[in-house]
């Protein structure tokens, strides 16, 4: 009897625990919105605007520290901000969230080019770099239009646009009839590191 009372206490107190954090996620999800919305609808100067949205989003962190959709969204609100240290500090999060999703290494390395930091940079690019080639050696994701377009995405931010434009050809050989790389093939011209970086100063990608 003694054991069966401890049993159901203890899932009683996961049970509790499973039911606060998704509250706490919910309430997250809200408080993200609330931002999104915000930034998509208010009249405010444009740099009042993006403190309070990242207000937002920082009090969606507090409530739901693994949310990784709040940090998502920081990252675009603080790349509008040309906020590039916390930028740095949020990929961490980021990262650490999604360790197997090499993107977020990429743009790791991409922030520390911006920030003068080009051993790290250059670190992060590697990682980055090798994990989709590793990823690439498994069946499953071999023919994953995403995730190879995405590869391109970081050869480019790395610099190597030799190699960024033969895989572009390889994908169009593999993916003769995709709409969205017609699209891209069609409107979207590699840029240079330096192109990138500048393209980040001005606030614009054109």
């Amino acid at each position: 009897m003694k054991k069966l009372i401890i049993l159901t206490l203890f899932l009683s107190i996961i049970s509790c625990k499973g039911q606060e954090k998704e509250k706490n996620r919910i309430k997250a999800e809200e408080l993200v919105k609330q931002a999104n919305e915000l930034f998509m609808k208010s009249k405010l100067e444009e740099q009042t605007k993006l403190d309070s949205c990242i207000t937002l989003i920082n009090e969606a962190i507090k409530i739901d520290e693994n949310y990784f959709n709040a940090y998502y969204t920081k990252s675009t609100f603080l790349t509008l901000k040309k906020d590039i240290r916390e930028s740095i500090k949020n990929n961490e999060k980021m990262i650490q969230l999604r360790p197997d999703q090499p993107l977020w290494k990429i743009q790791r390395g991409l922030f520390f080019d911006i920030d003068g930091n080009t051993i790290e940079a250059e670190k992060n690019y590697a990682i980055g770099i090798k994990e989709y080639e590793n990823l690439f050696k498994k069946t499953e994701f071999k023919n994953d239009f995403n995730l190879r377009m995405e590869y391109v995405s970081g050869l480019e931010a790395k610099g190597d646009i030799k190699k960024a434009e033969k895989e572009l050809e390889n994908i169009n050989l593999d993916f003769p009839n995709n709409e969205i790389l017609k699209v891209y093939k069609a409107e979207y011209k590699f840029k240079t590191k330096e192109q990138i970086i500048e393209a980040w100063n001005r606030g614009k990608d054109n």
